[in-house]
């Protein structure tokens, strides 16, 4: 089997998003909702499945996932951080995984291709961790061999995989991609302003 092969993806869809002020999982980006949006870019570069942990909008996030070839895994603890959310879709990852790639679901403007390129950066040297670099520093999309999930189920609170990345890259020991797309995240309504006409959804991987 190809390093590639066994690369499953867990995309987060779990936080109130308070900030954005409703449920921001399916909230439309170019005619697609963004959670959809973001498990269709994970479906065109995992081969080995795709998880969608929910929490707080479980119901609405289910709904805009309809139809998809897909996990849901809901995450009861979702209030407690983002470090809850990537521990249950550890768990939910599908048998045979040997690789997750993590991608939040606001993140837009990050594309199948752009997930493709970190996925084959990965695949080049699968026992490291591969993360999108921007902004002068790694964060996600990135993609965690098994070895490194000891480390991401023991993180606690909101921080999420940014120190263990920053760790990681410090040592040098970190593939860095560049995508400068990953910078831009959703957090208000006024970040989906002005994006064009609706573009249609892409088609499935």
């Amino acid at each position: 089997m190809r390093p590639g092969d066994g690369l499953a993806g867990v995309v987060l869809a779990a936080g109130a998003a308070t900030r954005f002020g409703g449920p921001k999982q399916v909230a439309q980006w170019r005619g697609v909702a963004l959670v959809r949006h973001a498990a269709h870019a994970a479906l065109a570069a995992c081969p080995a499945g795709v998880v969608v942990v929910t929490g707080a909008h479980a119901q609405a996030v289910a709904g805009a996932l309809a139809g998809l070839p897909l996990a849901l895994a809901h995450n009861p603890r979702w209030a407690e951080g983002l470090a809850t959310s990537l521990a249950c879709g550890l768990g939910a990852l599908p048998p045979g995984a040997t690789a997750c790639l993590v991608l939040p679901c606001d993140l837009p403007r990050v594309e199948g291709a752009d997930l493709g390129r970190l996925a084959a950066a990965w695949a080049a040297e699968p026992g490291r961790i591969a993360a999108a670099w921007y902004d002068g520093h790694p964060g996600t999309p990135a993609v965690f061999p098994a070895a490194a999930w000891p480390e991401l189920r023991a993180l606690r609170g909101d921080a999420g995989a940014r120190g263990l990345l920053a760790a990681r890259a410090a040592a040098g020991d970190l593939t860095r991609v560049e995508l400068p797309a990953a910078g831009a995240d959703v957090d208000t309504p006024a970040d989906l302003v002005g994006e064009g006409p609706a573009r249609g959804e892409p088609g499935p991987a």
